[in-house]
């Protein structure tokens, strides 16, 4: 009797988890809000304005999320490793920050995409040194860093494997440590570079570039089917009228005035 109760009991608590995972979208409607975790440090993506607030390109999309479905935009700031774990726990409902595929986080979470291609990924170095890197082998013995977790550390983990690699928490602090020359180049993204470069006469982007072929997704919560359909229909609606260009459109302007 004993044995019964206790497998009547394990089924129910599967069953449970089970309606709890299939009902993350009603829950996030019948809280009003919308809980989304990001690195505030990937300009124009997500970053920190003047006022204190985060903003950027992909917080604009998280807005159109939550407008459409009739909630409010709660932007969590951490790490980009806290990201990870956050959206790997369940802690919150969407992961955005510039972030691409990979098998290994298709493990941990949905992932839901692609929303926008982010062009070339390349090394930002001094000035005066990007042609000197114009190739994998100039690399060697050189201190190359990215930020821990993300697709640019991938790439110079596997493309530059003769390198001293270094991880950065962030990537204002890899681009400080450049300058100072404590590191001799860090990886970035295309449109993050062109943000740091306009920001930093002092750097420039090496003459190698990374083998990429492929553009952003977001993270929602394993298992979650209903909210990551939900999400790709809105990434579908997105792609269909632009809308991220007029956000990157609407971003720039802000920053040039």
């Amino acid at each position: 009797m004993k044995k019964i109760f206790a497998l009547v009991l394990a089924i129910a608590m599967i069953m449970t988890c089970s309606l709890a995972l299939a009902d993350r979208l009603d829950d996030i409607k019948a809280a009003g809000k919308l809980v989304v975790a990001t690195s505030p440090d990937w300009p124009p993506y997500e970053y920190i304005d003047d006022e204190g607030n985060v903003t950027g390109t992909d917080i604009l999309m998280c807005q159109y999320f939550a407008d459409q479905l009739g909630v409010e935009l709660q932007i969590e700031q951490m790490s980009f490793d806290a990201c990870l774990a956050a959206i790997g726990t369940g802690s919150v409902d969407m992961m955005v920050a510039g972030m691409t595929y990979s098998e290994d986080r298709l493990e941990r979470m949905e992932l839901v995409g692609i929303y926008w291609s982010e062009g070339d990924q390349g090394l930002l170095v001094k000035k005066g040194t990007g042609a000197d890197y114009n190739s994998a082998e100039a690399f060697a013995g050189k201190i190359v860093a990215a930020q821990n977790g993300t697709t640019q550390w991938n790439m110079v983990t596997e493309q530059l494997p003769d390198a001293n690699h270094e991880m950065v928490t962030k990537i204002p602090d890899g681009v400080n440590m450049v300058k100072a020359g404590r590191i001799d180049a860090l990886a970035v993204p295309g449109a993050v570079s062109s943000q740091v470069l306009a920001e930093n006469d002092d750097l420039e982007i090496a003459a190698f570039t990374f083998d990429f072929d492929g553009g952003n997704y977001l993270a929602t919560v394993k298992g979650e089917e209903a909210l990551k359909n939900a999400v790709q229909e809105m990434i579908d609606t997105i792609n269909a009228e632009d809308l991220y260009q007029t956000w990157m459109n609407q971003i720039t302007e802000a920053q040039n005035q």
